[in-house]
């Protein structure tokens, strides 16, 4: 919780890789967000990539309702993702300790 009593929240959500998709996720990765994490309202923000997942972390008041918004502004980014992962992304507790950090963000 911050100072002025606002619960800073962390999100993380994951998605599984098509078979042979790591080196264009990690090319995705490594282009940052198609939007500004600061103005955006976050805290910080993360991704990585697992042996066959990719996951993105958010963090910051609302997080999750933040991240749902971005995805929904961002649709046509999104479908480049679609080309590459299997099914939709999900919540997940928390980023595998194997996972690459590819992009992180923080002020």
């Amino acid at each position: 919780m911050r100072e002025d009593g606002a619960r800073i929240e962390r999100y993380v959500v994951a998605a599984r890789l098509k078979p042979g998709e790591a080196a264009a996720a990690e090319q995705l990765l490594l282009e940052g967000p198609p939007f500004d994490p600061a103005e955006a309202g976050f805290s910080a923000h993360e991704a990585y990539l697992g042996e066959d997942r990719v996951y993105l972390v958010f963090e910051g008041e609302a997080a999750r309702s933040k991240a749902m918004d971005l995805a929904r502004k961002h649709i046509v980014e999104a479908a480049r993702w679609q080309a590459i992962v299997s099914g939709l992304p999900s919540r997940t507790p928390d980023v595998p300790p194997d996972a690459r950090c590819l992009y992180r963000w923080a002020p």
